[in-house]
């Protein structure tokens, strides 16, 4: 297996050596769109790898195929994880994510997309959401309908989706294995605004070949509408997202769960200068006999001095999501984050937007277009007493064990990024979490340190 990834390495390594006045290679694969370079011989031919990305398959070129990649090879080190003092509490891992998928494009109206997609760590034991020898990650036919300046997609299968600032459905970029659905979607788009309709199950990850599944997994059904346009400082979008799963753990207990979720957010930008992202949520449904009230508002603002050396973005987030404020009556306050990236906070991933309320500074510095680094610090507290602590997993790591006490602690992070071409990304990500009163008076007292170094290839 060494060998195997030293030659991958080497090989997507070259890759980076051909970055030929393309755009920026986007997270979710299946957006990107090359059909200019059937327009464009000399660019198309100018290597290999632009003329893998539109392959015509007839004369007119109105059939093509496009291939595309990534190796993402990352090493973790964790000292006290979870603030454990327990000698399994220390590890130092290897991890890789490799995918490779295909595009196919039978005119102008109907394509194809399938998705491979492999993780593997190095300690003897697989991880949940790390590892996975190799499977079907994303395989759907869409078809467009044009009416008039409106484009109407319908997109059946396996397909990944991100809503929003990714708060409740992300694509789950943070591990190894990214997440997907199996999904009946709409995707309407033109002028004023864009939306969703969807409805469909998560896929979950075995640890196998060809095992990914959604049988048993829980649904999710929604919509959504975004403005495309910036008329009143800023864009608005609208939403409602309903989940319903068999089994959902908090404090309050092991029950099936069928929950709706609103949601308004407000994002843009005043000026040159300053940028805003504001959400708020709320949720109802039934958790076993209880009924379920819970909400969450956030918010993030920035205030770049772009006249400035090394362009300071200085930035201020917040939040507020609900907890549990008595476990033994007939409601649930516990917010669930749905879909989230367990890295929401970051890579260490020790904290969930569940039942916590945090304050985060931090300030962007810009060393040169390529390279940046950010400095930041996250303080959280409890929301409600009655309630614990959860990790990015939504599972419920510290329970309150009738604890008086908020703080859980301060994180401390330098995060460090150097996009080298479209190819070829360096990252790193450092936090130091130290424990606060709630998490000592738990037993786990200890400072956990987290560094994550990584590699990421793609074409």
């Amino acid at each position: 297996m060494k060998k195997i990834s030293l030659f991958i390495f080497v090989l997507f390594g070259s890759i980076a050596g051909y970055s030929q006045e393309l755009p920026n290679i986007k997270l979710l694969r299946e957006d990107e769109n090359y059909s200019f370079l059937l327009q464009n011989d000399s660019l198309r031919n100018a290597s290999f790898f632009n003329q893998i990305k539109a392959i015509p398959l007839s004369k007119n070129k109105s059939i093509y195929l496009s291939l595309g990649g990534e190796f993402r090879p990352r090493f973790e080190h964790t000292d006290n994880k979870n603030w454990s003092s327990n000698e399994d509490a220390d590890e130092s891992f290897y991890s890789q994510r490799m995918m490779f998928h295909t595009d196919l494009h039978l005119g102008k109206y109907v394509r194809v997309f399938g998705q491979l997609t492999h993780g593997l760590v190095s300690l003897k034991e697989s991880l949940i959401l790390q590892s996975d020898k190799l499977d079907l990650h994303q395989s759907f036919a869409e078809f467009t309908i044009p009416i008039k300046s409106t484009s109407l997609r319908i997109r059946a299968g396996r397909q990944e989706l991100f809503l929003g600032s990714g708060r409740l459905i992300s694509f789950r970029n943070g591990p190894n294995s990214r997440l997907s659905f199996d999904m009946l979607r709409i995707i309407i788009d033109n002028n004023f605004f864009n939306g969703n309709l969807f409805y469909g199950r998560e896929v979950k990850v075995p640890n196998g070949i060809f095992d990914n599944r959604s049988s048993d997994a829980p649904y999710t059904w929604g919509i959504g509408v975004n403005t495309n346009n910036n008329n009143f400082y800023g864009k608005t979008s609208l939403y409602y997202i309903g989940f319903d799963s068999k089994m959902v753990m908090y404090e309050a207990g092991i029950n099936p769960e069928t929950r709706h979720t609103i949601g308004i957010r407000r994002f843009g930008s005043i000026g040159k200068r300053f940028k805003f992202n504001t959400e708020l949520n709320y949720q109802f449904g039934d958790f076993g006999d209880k009924t379920i009230s819970a909400f969450s508002i956030a918010g993030d603002w920035h205030y770049n001095l772009i006249n400035t050396k090394f362009k300071p973005d200085f930035g201020l987030k917040l939040d507020y999501i609900s907890g549990d404020k008595n476990k033994g009556d007939n409601k649930l306050g516990t917010f669930n984050p749905y879909f989230n990236n367990p890295a929401y906070f970051g890579l260490i991933t020790q904290v969930a937007a569940m039942n916590m309320f945090d304050i985060h500074p931090s300030i962007k510095l810009n060393f040169t277009e390529r390279f940046e680094a950010v400095i930041e610090a996250d303080f959280y507290w409890r929301a409600k007493l009655e309630d614990g602590l959860y990790n990015g997993g939504k599972r419920l790591i510290l329970p309150s064990n009738n604890s008086n006490s908020r703080f859980i602690g301060f994180q401390n992070g330098l995060k460090l990024e150097y996009e080298i071409n479209r190819n070829l990304q360096l990252s790193s990500e450092t936090y130091l979490f130290v424990a606060g009163d709630f998490v000592k008076q738990s037993g786990a007292s200890k400072n956990t340190f987290y560094n994550g170094l990584t590699i990421w290839i793609g074409f």
